[in-house]
């Protein structure tokens, strides 16, 4: 039988959600470390998302995401990864994160991530050069069906950072047990 209790923990769902927060604070909470696979690919070519985005495209960043989520999954293990809104929705890479992990979708409604993202979304770059509000619902609708797919679903539309913290641990042991 396998140990789930060192698996790592993937958090997945739309920008906005709270993936970094949430997962700064599960590693704090449950000792282990935290990657953002954002910033991991940002790191490793030098340019912010925006600016990777700018200069060679959504394809480039995303063949950077699967190689660097590639790397992380073989080399690290008992870690916290929060991975990019888009992440979750390429096959190949759910599939990794879904035999590896545990993964967590941060469900977080159109309500939610609009009042988190309005004032950001600028430097958002599946934003640019569409309308907000529509751009954000195609996003979930879009998405949506794939972040089901996920392991566990956490609500992180109504309660605070150390109560949705409480419910993913609660959640992950669970799942551990069942």
């Amino acid at each position: 039988m396998e140990n789930k209790s060192d698996k790592n923990i993937v958090l997945v769902g739309m920008m906005g959600s709270g993936k970094t927060t949430i997962g700064k604070a599960l590693s704090l909470k449950l000792k282990r470390k935290f990657y953002d696979l954002d910033l991991e690919v940002s790191k490793a070519a030098g340019y912010s998302i925006a600016e990777i985005f700018d200069k060679f495209g959504e394809k480039y960043f995303r063949i950077g995401e699967e190689k660097i989520l590639a790397r992380i999954l073989k080399t690290k293990t008992n870690v916290i990864l929060s991975v990019g809104g888009g992440t979750f929705i390429n096959n190949n890479l759910r599939k990794k994160i879904n035999e590896s992990t545990i993964s967590i979708w941060l469900n977080a409604n159109y309500n939610t991530l609009y009042a988190r993202l309005k004032y950001n979304h600028k430097s958002r770059p599946l934003f640019n050069g569409y309308n907000f509000e529509k751009r954000l619902e195609e996003l979930i609708n879009l998405r949506e069906n794939y972040y089901k797919l996920a392991h566990l679903n956490v609500d992180v539309n109504k309660n605070m950072i150390t109560q949705i913290t409480k419910d993913i641990i609660y959640k992950i042991e669970k799942f551990r047990n069942d």
